[in-house]
């Protein structure tokens, strides 16, 4: 783990504080390293979405797709051997 100093604005300590956030976390430490968490997953996802918007644009990635989808157009209908089981 290591160890870092951050510097808060006033204001947010004090809404973290009457929101009663900061209560809800064993310390400041897991507060700020759960937030920063949460930043992470918030880009990852934005990077995914911008690329699937990339993506909904590549004719080769859509040429691509619509193979698969029709190979694979039959196999959502199919059914267990025994599904009562």
């Amino acid at each position: 783990m290591v160890r870092k100093t951050i510097t808060i604005q006033d204001n947010l300590l004090h809404n973290l504080e009457s929101s009663q956030i900061i209560g809800q976390y064993q310390s400041f430490s897991e507060l700020v390293s759960s937030a920063l968490q949460l930043l992470i997953e918030k880009q990852q996802k934005e990077q995914y979405r911008k690329a699937l918007i990339q993506a909904s644009n590549d004719k080769l990635y859509l040429q691509d797709m619509q193979e698969i989808e029709e190979d694979f157009k039959f196999s959502d209908y199919e059914r267990g051997v025994d599904e009562s089981i």
